[in-house]
């Protein structure tokens, strides 16, 4: 029924969607390597805009450099603005799975969810990272973090933050039960309340939230 709603409102919703992004400023991910810390753990990081840390000023005020911190890790990041779950699987999967790790963190969902993806595509798309990411590290911890909550943005009109969130929070229960099924740890996705710029990527703080709930996930 969640993407169900998002189709049926689909002519609002899309035509919403597009005076959004015409309004919204849009932001590159920031400068700086994609790796750094310190520390015996190895840490990837793997997915969409938020694996990558747009809306943050520097990788270390992101999600990797945040979780790197506090698990006392070596971290790398892997991943692009815009991706779905199979632009990864597609783009990115070699690069992340090209050398060992001691922790992974899956980071999508959110595009999926704004290009309207099926749950069922959605599922086998995390399957298959997850496979291919295990075989790569098999004794690595893997953690999937949920995609947003996109009820809770402020900078959604309505009826699309409707919309998306109830198709994100389809997704959010499909993906806690891939996690579920695959062994691996969840994580709670962004929230929205403290976002950069463009109103809709985490800001440092709200990266810093996105970090401990992920730490917290692996008793951490």
């Amino acid at each position: 029924m969640s993407r169900a709603l998002a189709v049926l409102l689909a002519p609002v919703v899309l035509a919403q969607a597009g005076r959004l992004r015409r309004a919204t400023t849009t932001l590159p991910e920031p400068p700086g390597e994609r790796l750094g810390g310190k520390g015996k753990l190895r840490l990837v990081v793997v997915g969409d805009s938020t694996a990558v840390g747009t809306g943050a000023e520097s990788p270390q005020d992101a999600l990797p450099g945040r979780l790197g911190k506090l698990l006392g890790a070596r971290w790398r990041t892997v991943g692009g603005n815009g991706a779905t779950a199979a632009d990864v699987l597609r783009d990115h999967i070699d690069d992340a799975a090209g050398g060992p790790a001691d922790v992974v963190a899956i980071v999508v969902g959110w595009n999926d969810a704004m290009r309207l993806r099926s749950g069922r595509a959605f599922a086998r798309d995390l399957e298959h990272l997850i496979d291919r990411l295990r075989a790569a590290s098999p004794l690595a911890r893997l953690v999937l973090v949920a995609p947003p909550v996109f009820r809770e943005f402020a900078v959604l009109p309505q009826p699309l933050r409707r919309a998306l969130g109830a198709h994100a929070a389809g997704l959010t229960r499909i993906a806690r039960r891939v996690a579920g099924e695959r062994g691996v740890a969840f994580a709670p996705g962004s929230d929205g309340r403290t976002v950069a710029a463009d109103g809709f990527h985490p800001d440092a703080e709200g990266y810093a939230r996105m970090a401990a709930g992920v730490a917290e996930s692996l008793g951490r």
